[in-house]
């Protein structure tokens, strides 16, 4: 992100035409990409970074959640993106002309299209290309260039690198599923479960072990965002029965309701649980009971 902010701001400086740069973020779902991808524009959006023009940067968020036309893309941009109404019967050419002037009235140097993947599914070549060769021109806008940040799974990077030029001005991040194998993944879960327990003022020294933490990556599917929502809710399971320190037994109930599954039936409580929790197989429960309640 401060490689992509500064390249722009060094450009802009000149005051001539330039190409933005761009982010391709991916990785399998429920990794927190988007979480992380919110944190790193919340802090840019926070009014100390000013750009050339004198006004503080700003990025927006479009959150895409089924197959769009190039022109509803843009209008779903105006609307959730720039809060600006598109009026009156438009072309496709003069949706994204207002998508440009709307940015750049209001100061917005770049935006986020989160679950992008959802603008390709079952495309033809020809309708792919032609969804990439409209990327492109917004990274070369010679009026008022937009950095884009592209997020969604791993099919997403086929799509995008199939066009050699805008693939040129994407620089991509990879959001891998957790791996305790790699210390810097180790790591990562033991800050984690450390600094929710600090925020919620509970011990976490009995919990401090390997076989823990493999046991909460199983219960996880091995995605992050599965870990932070599992912590959250062991520890509040906890301080509801006013323990000063969670228990496994807190993580089970939390996993059970979660996911559905009978009470102490959970990588917590058993000994031989890889055998019986398939991670794949964690995540679509995981999924089906998210669906279910949110139905």
């Amino acid at each position: 992100m401060v490689w992509m902010v500064t390249d722009y701001y060094a450009k802009a400086s000149l005051r001539r035409p330039f190409e933005a740069r761009g982010l391709l973020v991916t990785g399998p779902s429920r990794t927190g990409k988007s979480t992380e991808i919110r944190r790193q524009i919340k802090s840019l959006n926070d009014g100390s970074t000013i750009m050339p023009d004198g006004r503080p940067a700003r990025f927006v968020s479009v959150v895409l959640k089924g197959l769009l036309s190039w022109k509803d893309l843009g209008i779903h941009t105006l609307d959730q993106g720039l809060n600006y109404s598109a009026t009156g019967r438009l072309t496709q050419r003069e949706v994204w002309e207002r998508v440009v002037i709307q940015a750049r009235e209001q100061g917005v140097i770049g935006i986020h299209y989160d679950e992008c993947q959802h603008i390709f599914p079952r495309v033809t070549g020809e309708a792919r290309a032609m969804i990439l060769d409209s990327f492109k021109p917004l990274l070369k806008q010679p009026e008022w260039p937009l950095m884009l940040i592209l997020s969604g799974v791993d099919s997403l990077v086929q799509h995008i690198t199939s066009e050699e030029q805008l693939a040129y001005l994407m620089r991509p991040i990879s959001f891998p599923e957790v791996a305790l194998h790699r210390p810097a993944d180790l790591a990562e879960m033991v800050s984690l479960c450390h600094a929710y327990a600090d925020k919620a003022e509970l011990a976490f020294d009995t919990l401090n072990t390997r076989d823990f933490y493999e046991r909460l990556a199983c219960a996880c599917a091995n995605r992050w965002g599965l870990v932070i929502e599992l912590l959250i809710d062991a520890f509040v399971i906890a301080l509801d029965q006013k323990v000063s320190e969670p228990s496994p037994q807190h993580f089970c109930l939390a996993f059970t309701r979660r996911t559905g599954l009978r009470e102490g039936y959970s990588p917590f409580a058993i000994d031989s649980y890889e055998a019986l929790f398939s991670p794949q197989k964690i995540f679509e429960i995981w999924e089906k009971r998210r669906a279910a309640i949110n139905a």
